[in-house]
């Protein structure tokens, strides 16, 4: 089976600048770098530039967001100041009410309680005076003068005590309710005053928050995009990630142009693009495809022997990695063919594995089962009819003689015989072509002893599309499929698209079209039932 060389471990190098640049340096293709090494250098003068702009943006953006800071600071204090103050307004408010209702308010009614006592004390003494002065009067003892002035004064100590009550009655009546009227109210307008300053002092607060939460977002954008301009100055320099030998990507240059991009120095690079690849030539690998058929046979850690077209006389050796779990479809026109994708790697010493390239291809022998001594003929010989095996062998009066054989292990080529043939006997290819009719009756025979009146040949399973009748170009394309497994009308009505009964080029498979021209004996372009099954004798 055909594959392609690759390296195991392949690292590409692309560009990771936004945009386009252009390829200051870059080391010579084909050479050998370690890890760390520098490889490309694209040129990051426009991004220094940018850079230093940006720079002065951040710089900016941290000392707006430093002032920010410092005056929600500043806020947040005024604010502890401003409640401080209105809550000490409203202490003095309650103080005051309760400084009245219980000190000023008792002690003024105390002083006119008193002043009423005095009064009316006043009055009792001034009164028995003018009784007194009356009583005197009368005697001749004291004269019409000083009872008059008695007189006088109790009409004063009268009014006095009147002027007393008066005013206690104003106390009680008026003053205390006004006064603890207006101190309630001022009590309750200082509470209101306290959450007004508090409502006020969030409201500030939280602006000054909201003003720094959106400097510090600034800031922290500008940083990103400096640190970006730095990443991208940095993503100018690429480096070797592993060791291995430099070998420079090939790449459309437009959607319009098919023409490759040349990687050279003064190269313009847009974004994303591979520059490098780095594979690592002492650890190569063949990626090939197996058929669905084969794949029961094929496992992990199978040797295999590998020639690569580049040296051939020289074969490589190498063991199965993996083999997928899935088929991949294949190419139009061929979307039926199944094949698993399979890995191969080589386990020669590094100084032969050294010298190939990847892209090289490959032909691969996967070593399935390796046995001494083993009998075998080419698999053209066997014919199969009813379960059983038959095989033509020209016998010691060079007449060829029909025989029963029990084969065991086959290949793409030839069957191992357990039983039937000896060693240096000679077979007859393609008996289905050589002895027709009397293969024909031993069909007929076996299938009268099974009784179904059907004969097994070993031939491709074919789909319903297939099994309609197409053109057959001659008598020899007429005849019966042979057996054994190689059946060249079944395969030929399989591949052939156009039903004319030849397969063309096109209509070839990949693995055909690699022996399309030695199997094309007549060099027509077109391979007949005859040219295909003449083609495996001249393998």
């Amino acid at each position: 089976m055909q594959g392609n060389l690759d390296s195991q471990s392949n690292a590409t190098l692309s560009s990771a600048v936004e945009g386009t640049t252009t390829i200051i340096s870059i080391v010579p293709e084909g050479t050998i770098v370690e890890a760390g090494d520098v490889v490309c250098e694209l040129d990051s003068s426009s991004l220094r530039e940018k850079a230093k702009q940006q720079e002065i943006t951040v710089t900016q953006a941290d000392a707006a967001l430093a002032q920010a800071i410092e005056a929600l600071e500043i806020q947040k204090k005024q604010n502890e100041s401003d409640i401080a103050a209105a809550e000490l307004k409203w202490d003095l408010a309650k103080l005051d009410l309760e400084m009245y209702t219980k000190g000023e308010y008792p002690q003024l009614e105390k002083q006119l309680n008193g002043s009423v006592a005095l009064a009316e004390e006043e009055l009792l003494r001034v009164q028995e005076n003018q009784t007194f002065t009356q009583e005197q009067v009368k005697k001749g003892y004291r004269t019409q003068n000083e009872l008059d002035a008695a007189r006088i004064a109790v009409k004063q100590a009268e009014l006095k005590l009147q002027g007393a009550r008066e005013e206690l009655k104003v106390l009680v009546d008026f003053t205390k309710r006004r006064t603890e009227a207006e101190l309630r109210a001022n009590d309750k307008e200082f509470e209101l005053e306290l959450e007004r300053t508090k409502l006020k002092a969030k409201a500030a607060q939280t602006q000054y928050e909201k003003d720094v939460e959106a400097r510090k977002l600034t800031y922290e954008v500008e940083l990103e995009r400096f640190e970006d301009n730095k990443a991208q100055i940095e993503a100018c320099v690429l480096k070797a990630p592993q060791k291995g030998e430099v070998v420079y990507a090939s790449m459309s240059g437009s959607r319009r142009s098919s023409e490759p991009v040349n990687i050279e120095e003064g190269a313009t690079i847009r974004e994303r693009q591979a520059i490098i690849n780095l594979p690592d030539v002492t650890q190569m690998k063949v990626d090939c495809r197996i058929h669905e058929s084969l794949i029961g046979s094929v496992r992990k850690g199978l040797p295999a022997r590998i020639r690569i077209d580049a040296y051939p006389g020289q074969y490589f050796n190498g063991v199965i990695k993996t083999v997928s779990s899935v088929p991949m479809a294949g190419s139009w026109p061929n979307t039926d063919l199944r094949e698993y994708s399979t890995e191969i790697h080589l386990t020669d010493e590094v100084e032969k594995i050294r010298k190939l390239r990847p892209g090289l291809t490959a032909q691969v022998e996967i070593l399935v089962d390796n046995r001494q001594d083993v009998l075998q003929v080419p698999i053209q010989s066997i014919v199969t009819v009813a379960g059983k095996q038959f095989s033509f062998v020209i016998n010691k009066q060079g007449r060829p003689e029909r025989r029963d054989v029990k084969i065991g292990e086959s290949n793409q080529s030839h069957v191992e015989i357990l039983d039937g043939i000896e060693a240096g006997e000679q077979v007859v290819l393609n008996p289905q072509s050589r002895f027709e009719d009397e293969i024909n009756e031993l069909k007929a025979q076996l299938a009268s002893e099974k009784g179904d009146g059907l004969s097994d040949l070993q031939t491709p399973p074919v789909s319903q599309e297939e099994e309609k009748p197409k053109a057959k170009p001659d008598k020899e394309a007429a005849k019966g499929p042979p057996a054994g497994g190689f059946d060249p009308a079944a395969i030929i009505s399989r591949l052939d698209k156009d039903g004319d009964g030849e397969i063309s080029k096109e209509e070839a498979p990949a693995q055909m079209k690699e022996r399309f021209d030695s199997m094309d004996s007549n060099k027509d372009g077109k391979i007949s039932k005859a040219e295909f099954s003449a083609a495996p004798r001249r393998r």
